[in-house]
């Protein structure tokens, strides 16, 4: 049987890559590999990760590569990573292909190895573009050019590609995966969420995530998160859900902070919502979506669900009618979600124009269906990529 190897990063990355996971492993001999964000004190999710397998009986071979445990994680997580991953090939001959997603250094560790050890590698969510004085855009961009296939979520990060010399042949745009958590059965009923989170339909929820940058210092990072997430707690809405943030410069500052909010019963902060929560939330509840996080672009159109995004964090990617671009500014942020309040239902239908823009929950199915093409091919011609000059 193919043997099929995953990558994941963090629990954002996780829930992107589950229906691809439940699925293939009806068919594939999978192994997930967890590092990152999963394996850090801060995080810790690995634990999360391997009761969601279990809950939902997928077989699933888990592979866990640690990383020194300490504030700047980039000092050492890439030659962790990349070491641990070339080892892990040459203990297993018959990985068939490896699947990675995004643009963290972690994805980039892993996908280096994948292509110096010789396994086909499909990138997920390539092709986005963020132009911002960052790492990211670079990163998926590389990681694209060393992967042999590609699953784009959007017309727009396929054409973006072929841009960039990749074989048409080789770029299918599948949607986004997290929408199929609904067509699956993956979401939590309203009286699962309502015990879990204090909440009632009748309620206007605010769920806030915002990111540290990794090109700004600790203090300014800080000082953008508290400046942001005041603003969110002074407007007009009933409830803050706020989430940890990445693990870039500044993040203990911030996780400092929000631990003493939960004192407020308009707030509560956790580690991370979950894919299932997150979308059940936006289907179930008066959702806003408030912060700089890619998730309020890339999860929120199927149930047309209103964004504020802070900053310039994702400036210039591909997202829907329903987004509002805001600076990170305490007036701007506080008047942008009142509006939104004020006009919630009005704006719901207006946002219909634009749901389909990432897929309509069918991707894992596609995705199985592209993999069973792959796999028909010699392994030599899944690994030779040409570079296509337009």
């Amino acid at each position: 049987m193919n043997r099929i190897t995953i990558f994941s990063g963090n629990r954002a990355e996780f829930g992107i890559l589950f229906p691809i996971i439940q699925n293939l492993s009806e068919d594939f001999e999978v192994d997930l590999i967890l590092s990152g964000a999963h394996v850090l004190k801060k995080w810790n999710t690995r634990e999360d990760i391997k009761k969601q397998i279990r809950k939902y009986n997928i077989k699933c071979n888990i592979v866990e590569i640690e990383l020194v445990d300490e504030e700047d994680t980039y000092i050492h997580c890439l030659g962790e990573i990349y070491g641990r991953v070339i080892s892990y090939y040459e203990d297993r001959k018959n990985i068939s292909l490896a699947i990675v997603l995004g643009d963290r250094i972690e994805s980039f560790a892993f996908a280096l190895a994948s292509f110096y050890s010789q396994i086909p590698l499909i990138h997920l969510c390539g092709g986005d573009v963020v132009n911002v004085p960052n790492y990211d855009t670079n990163v998926r961009h590389s990681i694209s050019k060393i992967a042999n296939y590609h699953f784009v979520t959007s017309e727009q990060s396929k054409s973006i590609l072929l841009q960039i010399g990749e074989e048409t042949k080789r770029v299918f745009n599948i949607g986004n995966p997290s929408f199929d958590y609904d067509r699956l059965g993956l979401l939590p009923t309203i009286s699962e969420l309502e015990q879990k989170y204090s909440i009632s339909t009748q309620d206007m929820i605010a769920i806030f995530t915002f990111h540290p940058a990794s090109m700004k210092t600790a203090e300014e990072n800080y000082n953008e998160f508290k400046c942001s997430l005041d603003a969110v707690v002074d407007s007009m809405v009933d409830k803050v859900i706020v989430t940890y943030p990445n693990n870039d410069p500044g993040y203990n500052l911030i996780l400092d902070y929000i631990e003493n909010l939960n004192r407020n019963s308009r707030i509560l902060c956790i580690k991370s919502l979950g894919t299932n929560n997150y979308l059940a939330l936006m289907k179930y509840f008066k959702s806003i979506i408030v912060g700089n996080s890619s998730s309020g672009l890339l999860e929120t159109p199927l149930y047309c669900t209103p964004v504020i995004n802070i900053g310039e964090r994702q400036s210039e990617r591909i997202r829907g009618c329903n987004v509002k671009d805001v600076k990170i500014d305490y007036n701007n942020i506080k008047f942008s979600v009142n509006e939104v309040v004020k006009k919630y239902n009005v704006l719901k239908t207006e946002y219909q124009k634009t749901q389909y823009i990432f897929g309509d929950g069918t991707a894992a199915i596609k995705a199985h269906q592209c993999i069973e093409q792959i796999l028909k091919e010699r392994k030599e011609d899944r690994l030779f990529k040409k570079f296509v000059i337009r």
